[in-house]
């Protein structure tokens, strides 16, 4: 039991529950303020909250209501929010977020390694782990099967925060601090060539040799892209890079090469698969241990911590093994190649 005394301390006094104005309202309504204030559209965050739109303004305004404040600025379709708006709903995201972890703690108390696991996963990364990963979490985790979210780093990092989602497979740390990350494995990065062009390359290729203005990347957003400058050069030389050539998958990019539009950068775990579905596309070794860290990404009090954990272990074991088959592959198209 709660006393008066420890109630006090944290500022939360009868006085002041009984006074205040959100006393009768929700913790929804709040969750459709911060959703508007994300998308800065009442449209988007309706459809983002799975409500009428009506159903949302509806439950904002009578929030503002109880408040006695507008938290919004509504000037036709522009909508922002205001000073007084800002400062309420960065209180009310820590609430809704402490909400979530009470949640979590609740459904998983009684056994971490019963449930779903939400994990979120970069495109570059997935089409290449998962279907070996798939296989070995159910082995692993038989009650704890994995729900995937193949999306791109700052949309699953958002996730993660939110509570959405329960861990990341990233290839970068996060923008925003407060997340556990661990690194699993490291990923080499290999080059891709039109198999016409192969000719003019010695592998393992050295990084200097490669030139930025022939480099096919993918469109801004994937860290493979930021990783693949950063390999070549310097940042300021995306400005150098075939900017009306850029695809929002590897798979786009690899047509390009093979059509000898420039050459591209590839993790190795794609190797394997892309030399079956590419036989017209060239890939190298790159010399020098350029690689990428897969790391598993996480809330740190995380409620879940042990299944996670053992999650961590099967995409450690995962990588490994898919590095080493690669690593099998690049030798015979090496010597094939010969």
């Amino acid at each position: 039991m709660i006393s008066n005394k420890n109630v006090d301390s944290i500022g939360m006094n009868d006085a002041a529950l009984d006074s205040s104005k959100l006393v009768g309202g929700s913790l929804r309504d709040l969750q459709y303020a911060l959703a508007v204030d994300a998308s800065k559209s009442f449209s988007r965050a309706a459809e983002r909250c799975g409500v009428a739109q009506a159903t949302l303004s509806g439950q904002i305004r009578r929030l503002e209501d109880r408040l006695g404040i507008e938290l919004f600025e509504r000037d036709g379709r522009n909508i922002r929010t205001t000073p007084v708006g800002v400062r309420i709903l960065a209180e009310a995201r820590q609430a809704v977020e402490a909400m979530a972890r009470i949640d979590e703690l609740a459904r998983f108390a009684a056994d971490p390694f019963v449930g779903e696991i939400r994990l979120g996963v970069i495109p570059t990364l997935a089409p290449y782990l998962l279907p070996r990963l798939l296989a070995r979490v159910r082995e692993a985790l038989p009650f704890a099967p994995l729900t995937i979210v193949e999306d791109m780093t700052e949309r699953v990092t958002e996730a993660l925060r939110e509570g959405k989602l329960d861990a990341l497979l990233l290839a970068s740390e996060p923008a925003t601090e407060g997340f556990r990350s661990e690194v699993l494995f490291e990923e080499p990065f290999w080059l891709a060539v039109s198999g016409r062009a192969a000719e003019r390359y010695r592998a393992p290729v050295p990084l200097g040799s490669i030139d930025p203005e022939t480099l096919i990347l993918l469109a801004d957003g994937h860290c493979l892209r930021d990783q693949a400058l950063a390999l070549c050069g310097e940042p300021h030389l995306a400005a150098r890079v075939g900017s009306d050539l850029r695809a929002s998958s590897l798979e786009t990019v690899l047509n390009l090469v093979a059509a000898e539009y420039g050459v591209t950068i590839v993790p190795a775990l794609a190797v394997a698969r892309l030399r079956n579905e590419h036989r017209d596309v060239a890939l190298l070794p790159l010399e020098g241990g350029a690689a990428r860290e897969i790391r598993l990404i996480s809330r740190p009090f995380a409620p879940r911590r042990r299944a996670l954990d053992a999650l961590a272990e099967v995409v450690r074991n995962c990588g490994r093994e898919g590095l080493d088959l690669v690593g099998k592959v690049g030798l015979e198209f090496t010597h094939a190649e010969k």
